[in-house]
């Protein structure tokens, strides 16, 4: 199965969402693809909130929608079609 590039917030939230919610596993590509930052990241609807987990340092974050450009690098990430879902 191959990767697929989130292209809008609107997709990371469907792609994340899990009605159990289990975390599921993205990427960012950085150095033009020669590494990846991955993350394990959960949307709840029902607060417009994501839980994500930066595994490069096993750091937590909750972040309303609202706020997902000022505290993460994800809609940069879109922004430069370098988020995958794995």
């Amino acid at each position: 199965m191959s990767n697929i590039a989130i292209e809008s917030l609107e997709q990371l939230k469907r792609l994340s969402y899990n009605k159990n919610g289990d975390f599921v596993e993205f990427f960012i590509l950085l150095a033009g693809g020669l590494a990846r930052s991955s993350k394990r990241i959960s949307y709840n609807p029902n607060s417009d909130q994501f839980s994500i987990i930066n595994e490069i340092d096993d750091s937590f974050q909750e972040v309303h929608s609202t706020k997902i450009e000022s505290e993460t690098n994800l809609l940069e990430a879109i922004s430069k079609n370098s988020l995958f879902k794995y």
